[in-house]
């Protein structure tokens, strides 16, 4: 079988989230004697705009590398829909010639049409949904407020959510003048300036075309299955299967750290839905009080921040004097995380957003080291209190402080437990059976 997998990046052009889970998938397969490519965008402007480089990624794998500069002037269709990357898309699908093409992502440099594209070239296609962003156009179901919304919304209401400047999106000067023009813009019919509600009806609309177009969907969690079935998704075409991911460079860190000093990971981008401010809320009260303002204890923050929206806020958090006990380290690739997991008394998962079966969570449940994390639908499905971890009230500083004294205090650590919901092999047996029901 010849397969092409579509995503936003692959190692070592892209080793986040989406990108590892990719490189697991493409490792594990291409191990099972599967033909794989693959194709992603590289936003960094190295080459003119839609050209198509033929290079190699992780472990050799064949790479399509389709140049595609971010543009912040682009038109708001274009954010979603590129004819110009589907002809792209079009020339490897006839010169690799593929049996199915899986998609582990559409947007980012891509287009969501191009399961249509598959469709009529008469290709199989396969469409992992990893985030809510075919649904959301900010990705997460997390609105210009800074809060989970709950949606998708009317279109009417997810329009004003695009257009309104979060308060992190600049300085209050800027979000000010910001808000004044979009409201303005959008009262005088958008002018093609600002998103309104006929634009995110045509993104549904191709949205919808594109989940139909595909032979079939994987949702890794229900919370996402079931936000994609209210958009129209067909449950019959859809299996929901965990992310599976190999252990091998966990087992080292399966054993407790013998420092002296008890270490907690923060393993993300300083962006608001991850919760950053809620650890940081955290670590004043426990420097505050006994026992922990006189126990050895430190908080490392694996990441950095974002530009464009947001990008305020990591220098907000960090305009005041952390102390000695906040290190900002720099981040690292996944295939890294063992050796990161093995320094560490637990891993701190503070998010606001739904979440989809983090792999920083799955990782460390694979190094039975516990987590303390946000109790949101995408992460209880995959962590179960008595074997894992904690979970918590969503942005309650105090909750979180608590379980961390409970690791302090060591009445809370590794557990032995180094099972994840779905193992590596499983995972493939299954995606490779709805390959070959979706090419007969």
């Amino acid at each position: 079988m010849k397969l092409l997998v579509v995503s936003n990046g692959f190692p070592p052009r892209g080793q986040w989230g989406t990108e590892f889970y990719t490189h697991e998938l493409v490792r594990g397969l291409r191990s099972r004697g599967i033909d794989v490519a693959v194709m992603h965008p590289e936003r960094e402007g190295f080459e003119p705009r839609y050209t198509l480089e033929r290079t190699k990624g992780a472990g050799d794998v064949p790479v399509f590398l389709l140049h595609n500069e971010g543009d912040p002037e682009k038109a708001f269709a274009e954010s979603f829909m590129d004819f110009r990357v589907e002809d792209v898309f079009r020339t490897v699908v006839r010169e690799f010639q593929p049996d199915v093409v899986h998609f582990t992502y559409l947007l980012w440099g891509l287009s969501v049409r191009m399961p249509i594209v598959c469709a009529q070239e008469k290709i199989p296609s396969i469409v992992t949904l990893t985030d809510y962003s075919l649904a959301c156009h900010r990705g997460q179901m997390f609105d210009w407020r800074m809060q989970r919304c709950f949606g998708p919304h009317p279109a009417e209401v997810c329009a004003r959510c695009i257009r309104e400047p979060g308060r992190w999106d600049g300085s209050s000067s800027e979000i000010a003048a910001k808000r004044v023009a979009v409201r303005t813009l959008a009262g005088l019919g958008g002018l093609g300036k600002v998103v309104m509600p006929e634009d995110l009806e045509v993104r549904a609309k191709i949205v919808r075309e594109a989940i139909l177009s595909a032979e079939h969907l994987i949702a890794p969690t229900r919370v996402v299955a079931e936000a994609f079935q209210q958009l129209g998704a067909p449950p019959d075409r859809m299996t929901q299967l965990c992310y599976g991911l190999d252990p091998a460079t966990l087992v080292q860190a399966r054993e407790e750290p013998d420092s002296k000093t008890t270490r907690f990971g923060f393993l993300g981008q300083f962006t608001p839905h991850k919760g950053l401010a809620t650890l940081l809320s955290a670590v004043e009260i426990m420097q505050r009080r006994l026992p922990e303002s006189v126990e050895p204890w430190e908080v490392l923050l694996y990441g950095r921040p974002t530009g464009g929206r947001h990008r305020e806020y990591a220098k907000t958090l960090f305009s005041k004097d952390r102390g000695p006990r906040v290190v900002v380290e720099e981040p690292f690739s996944p295939l890294e995380c063992g050796a990161i997991l093995k320094t560490l008394n637990a891993v701190v998962v503070p998010s606001e957003w739904d979440e989809n079966a983090p792999l920083t969570v799955l990782q460390a449940r694979a190094a039975g080291v516990p987590v303390l994390a946000s109790d949101v639908p995408g992460i209880r499905e995959i962590l179960d209190e008595r074997l894992h971890g904690r979970l918590l009230p969503v942005g309650d500083a105090e909750a979180l402080a608590n379980a961390m004294r409970e690791v302090i205090l060591k009445k809370v650590g590794r557990t032995g437990h180094y099972d994840l919901p779905v193992s590596l092999d499983e995972h493939l047996d299954k995606i490779q059976k709805i390959y070959e029901e979706a090419t007969r």
